[in-house]
Parts: C-alpha cells; structure tokens; sequence
C-alpha cells in the first residue's frame, strides 16, 4: 500500500550470538526494510569480525573505537539514518530484540493509516512467544484516550513512551526534536526521547507487531530495592540522575514528584524492607543520582544536514490556552481538539501573558 522506506537499527555489545539472531530476524522481514543499521559499541567478542564477513547491501556498520553505552549507541544510530539515508522511518531495537517477519509492515501500515502518530512500537514479550509481556518494556497508556484508535482491523493503544526495543519513528520527527541524548549513556534516553516525541504528537503500541525480548530477567525497570547482582549497580547511578532529567523535560509538577518519589519509596524501602543487598550502596547511589540530575541538562543534537522543522509542543499548546482564557474549564473532548486542530498562534490576542508566553515559544525556535 505505500512505497514508505525503513532503516532498521541494533545497538550491540559483546553478545555476538544474540546479535545473530537478532539480525537475522530484522532482515528477514516481510516489508518496507532498506537498510540496517548496526552500532557496535567496541565489542571484543568477535562481534567486528563477523559483521565484517556479511555482503548484505543493506547493511550499515559502524565500530566504535569507545563503547558509547546504550544511549550514545542510539544517538549514532538516528545519527547516520538521517545523515546517511534517506530512509522515511526508523526503527530501533536492542541486540536481544527478536522481531516476528511482519512486525515492521505493521508498524509501518499502522503509521501510515492514522494521523497524528509520532512512534509506533511492538508488543513485547519476554523469551519467547508465549513468555509474559517483558515488564521493562510496557509503556504508559495515555490516561483516558487510549481506546479511540483501537480497529479490529490494526489495534493500538496509545502510550506516552516506549522504550527502545522495536519503536519506530519518522525523519520529520527527528528533524523536530533532534537526536537521542547521549549523555545519559544507559538507562532512561529511551523514555526521555520518546516523551519528546509524545509532546508532538501521539504514541501508540500496535498489538499485532510482536517482538520477544530476550533479556536475562524478566524485571521491572530500574527497581533497585531488589536488585541482588552486584556488578549491576553502577548502572543506578545513571538510573536516578537520567530520571530527574526526563522529569524535569515533562513538567515541573513531574520533576519535583519524581525527587520526592525516589526519596520517599526508593530510599526508604532501601534503607527499610528486609533482606535488601548492598543496602547502604544503594541508598547512596539513589542520594547522589538525584542530585546529580538536578544539575544535569546537556543541550539536545540535531543532525546535520537535516533541515529543522518547528517543534508543535502538545504541552506548550496547553499552556498557551490556559494563560489564554484563564478562567476557563475543558472537558477531555476540548483537550483532543486541541491536539488534533489548535497551533500556537490560535491563542494570541487574549492576554498579555499568553502573548508573550507564545513570542518566547516560537523565539525559542528561531534561535
């Protein structure tokens, strides 16, 4: 139904037979894959030697010379989709992700039926096709509207994240918010830049693109209190500093709830449930990740050559209404009118504050 082009793209690091298979299940999809990007990040697992003996056309390989984590391993990736292709979407995934053969033409055909789609990702599934969903992977449905795109023909559910294990996103996108941040090196840049996208439009999990997850737990995401394996923990560090930044980008409100939360939950249920590990180490990392993501705001990327496109902000939309008729009460259906049909510009002419609110706005821009 569309001649739409896809670049896929694998973040990996010493899991040469994971890699494999992994590889082997994106190029064997159905439809619409053009190129596969594959960043790896200084593996010493004869991870350069293989990708070194494959004669694929599509492939794109990039070898590190520093392990770039996770999150500087997706920055690169977006990086050379942009700049090297000119591929329409991209398609991010982990080393461990197995895609089924027709996950991308869902997520493509989706994409392209509906408007106002930011992201679409899989249906993830931990260890095989019949494990349980992988918890780290269930994003957050956005609270009410969820159910209003849902066809029997491709359901969805709309989400406000995801992470990046099989999302997919559009060229127009980055070029509207830039690149994945790779100074939160691992842990968290998938959340931070998928909000980034659900502030411009909405993001949805198509249930009928699957991918199993093949992670060595079934965990929750960044649950410290019961983390038992040592060699783990430095990656709290980043956890907490990398949450309070995500937060801080949402709103205030989400900033000052998330300080108060690792405080109030995950510090003290550190420092007091029973047969916690590493207690004191823990409680220390949670202290110094939160403030240190206080101060910690590195400025976005933007690839090159990739002409900008005005960011349309869902949040400044609404900020602009309320200073616009402040006095004002709307229903749920105002709100998703807003979304679908409002620009900045509707609320000018109302107050000084939202006259001036907007100027910053769109001054923001030109700059």
């Amino acid at each position: 139904m569309t001649g739409k082009k896809v670049s896929a793209a694998i973040v990996t690091y010493n899991r040469l037979d994971l890699l494999k298979e992994s590889l082997g299940a994106v190029l064997g999809q159905t439809k619409y894959l053009n190129h596969v990007i594959v960043i790896n990040n200084k593996s010493n697992d004869g991870t350069k030697e293989y990708l070194s003996s494959l004669t694929d056309e599509r492939l794109v390989v990039f070898n590190s010379e520093d392990n770039l984590g996770g999150a500087g391993g997706f920055n690169q990736a977006v990086r050379l989709f942009a700049e090297k292709t000119d591929d329409d979407y991209v398609w991010l995934m982990d080393d461990d992700t197995i895609v089924q053969p027709d996950a991308l033409e869902h997520l493509v055909d989706f994409a392209e039926e509906h408007d106002h789609v930011g992201f679409v990702n899989s249906q993830v599934r931990w260890g095989s096709l019949e494990g349980n969903p992988s918890w780290m992977n269930v994003p957050a449905p956005r609270g009410f509207t969820w159910q209003m795109y849902m066809t029997q023909k491709n359901p969805a559910v709309e989400v406000v994240n995801s992470t990046f294990v099989s999302v997919m996103f559009s060229r127009k996108m980055v070029a509207m918010i830039g690149l994945p941040q790779k100074e939160y090196f691992i842990w968290g840049d998938d959340m931070e830049y998928t909000n980034r996208i659900a502030d411009v439009d909405r993001g949805y999990t198509v249930l009928n693109s699957i991918a199993v997850h093949k992670s060595k737990e079934n965990s929750m995401p960044g649950d410290i209190v019961k983390e038992k394996d040592e060699s783990r923990l430095w990656r709290y560090d980043f956890e907490f500093r990398n949450r309070v930044l995500t937060a801080k980008r949402i709103s205030k409100h989400e900033y000052m709830r998330t300080i108060i939360n690792a405080f109030i939950f995950d510090l003290r249920f550190v420092l007091f449930n029973k047969n916690v590990k590493f207690r004191f180490t823990k409680a220390k990392m949670i202290i110094r990740g939160i403030f240190k993501g206080m101060l910690f705001n590195p400025e976005v990327e933007y690839a090159d050559g990739l002409s900008r496109v005005p960011k349309r902000s869902i949040n400044a939309l609404f900020k602009a209404r309320h200073l616009a008729m402040p006095t004002d009460i709307f229903t749920l259906d105002d709100d998703i009118k807003v979304i679908h049909e409002s620009k900045l510009t509707d609320f000018k002419g109302h107050t000084v504050a939202a006259d001036r609110f907007i100027e910053q706005q769109m001054g923001d821009f030109r700059q």
